[in-house]
């Protein structure tokens, strides 16, 4: 009985109808690869041509509908990770590197060399304690290490992004890596860090101090979104 039934289900699959791509009015509409390639101008076209439906899913779960909130969404991504799929932190220092990048953790290379091209031990210790992760012991920095266009971090951030997801932890980290769901985590960390009120007001330094913690690439933060928004108006946007 099980094979009839299995044959049955598999010529329905073969002659149900494609499901119809999603279709999508205002700002939303207007993203596309030449818009991708006016943000992030380093990738191909064919690279980019993957980020398309993803970031206007993610835009609309999340709210990110108007020019300034695309344009800043869509910049801020492509400055942290030039939109390059399956990006995780970098957590291969030399010792002497991690005298400069933690100071007051690691103030000298003896300290240091313990942690120096040991991608997760490094992790385990710097955010332990941190963003809802356990101590060092617990391997939650490494779990739970940045990932994703907005390098998604700590054990908070994955938890929220998990049941907005309705996913298990184990399972929004996964989906954390992969292109879609990278592009999720950042959308899902724009709308929670309340970035689009943010990208409603003139410049992109207050976006950028909250997803930075600073001000870091702040001139190539402002070109991109220059750039970005010129091009969706131009659209008609």
């Amino acid at each position: 009985m099980s094979k009839v039934f299995d044959a049955a289900k598999a010529a329905f699959d073969r002659v149900r109808p494609v499901p119809a791509a999603p279709v999508y009015s205002g700002v939303i509409a207007k993203i596309d690869v030449q818009l991708l390639r006016v943000a992030c101008p380093e990738r191909t076209e064919e690279q980019l041509a993957p980020w398309v439906e993803p970031i206007q899913r993610a835009c609309k779960r999340f709210d990110i509908i108007t020019v300034r909130r695309v344009a800043a969404f869509i910049s801020q991504m492509a400055h942290e990770s030039s939109l390059k799929p399956g990006r995780e932190e970098n957590l291969n220092y030399t010792a002497k590197r991690l005298t400069q990048v933690w100071r007051s953790r690691f103030p000298t290379i003896a300290v240091a060399e313990p942690y120096a091209r040991n991608p997760e031990k490094l992790a385990n210790r710097v955010y332990a304690g941190r963003m809802g992760n356990g101590p060092e012991m617990s391997g939650d920095g490494w779990k739970f290490r940045g990932a994703g266009p907005m390098q998604l971090t700590g054990r908070s951030n994955w938890t929220g992004f998990a049941d907005a997801m309705g996913m298990t932890i184990d399972e929004a980290l996964a989906y954390g890596r992969t292109l879609e769901g990278g592009v999720m985590s950042a959308a899902w960390f724009w709308m929670t860090n309340d970035l689009n009120r943010l990208a409603d007001t003139p410049g992109v330094t207050d976006e950028t101090r909250r997803i930075n913690g600073g001000t870091h690439g702040l001139a190539d933060r402002e070109a991109r979104f220059n750039r970005t928004v010129a091009a969706l108006i131009a659209a008609g946007a």
